[in-house]
């Protein structure tokens, strides 16, 4: 039988492993951002902000999914330990403790992973983690939630900013077969998010450029996507 183009990943994964406990996490992470600079290629080349932007969601809806589907593993209701809020304009978030964890306060949350790269390319004036989980909150239901608080000439396309719906689900599918343990998702793309920082450095000042991934981590984090858990808002 002729070997599949996923058998190479996988057969690397299986070599690193023994060695690397983040190898699964990282050979996705390779898969996941090749997939997206192709994706994302025009003839001008990556736009870097947006490409941010999409990386920043995706690492935040993987905190999300994470939680969900470790709580279905363990026989638990699919939002246990998150707060289902309804906004006036009929929209539906998850918030919670569980996500602040993944974002910030993990050993390898979104934050440390993004914040490190910023760093090593030369930021020196992080925003406050705090900061940016309360103005997530202060703009559920606004049109400035989820748009990144950055300098009109670095904003990310409209496009990038809406794409999460069905850019999801088609990447969802390379960290279950890569990362099977739900707990890994949001490390693989917490480190795709890192990624894009360090390749944008020559193009975007980093401080930036970590800007728009928590900006767009922390709101989508809270976004229940088309098919995601129903249950009445509270509060």
């Amino acid at each position: 039988m002729s070997e599949s183009p996923r058998d190479p990943l996988l057969n690397a994964l299986q070599a690193r492993r023994n060695q690397d406990p983040l190898a699964a996490a990282r050979i996705g992470a390779e898969e996941v951002s090749r997939r997206l600079l192709d994706a994302m290629a025009t003839a001008e080349g990556v736009h870097v902000e947006s490409l941010l932007a999409v990386c920043g969601s995706l690492a935040g809806q993987a905190c999300q999914a994470s939680l969900r589907a470790r709580a279905r593993a363990a026989g638990r209701e699919e939002t246990a330990g998150l707060h289902v809020v309804g906004t006036g304009d009929g929209g539906t978030f998850l918030v919670g403790e569980g996500l602040v964890g993944m974002l910030f306060n993990d050993p390898f949350a979104t934050w440390s992973l993004a914040a490190g790269a910023a760093q090593q390319a030369g930021c020196t004036d992080l925003p406050d983690p705090t900061d940016l989980w309360r103005h997530g909150m202060a703009t559920l239901g606004h049109e400035t939630f989820g748009v990144p608080r950055v300098p009109d000439p670095h904003r990310p396309s409209q496009e990038s900013l809406q794409q999460l719906p069905s850019l999801w689900p088609a990447v969802l599918p390379v960290a279950r077969e890569l990362c099977p343990d739900p707990a890994a998702w949001p490390i693989l793309f917490g480190l795709v998010a890192q990624k894009a920082i360090t390749l944008g450095r020559d193009v975007i000042d980093p401080c930036v450029a970590l800007r728009i991934v928590m900006d767009t981590a922390v709101a989508s984090a809270m976004v229940v996507l088309p098919g995601g858990p129903a249950a009445e808002p509270r509060g």
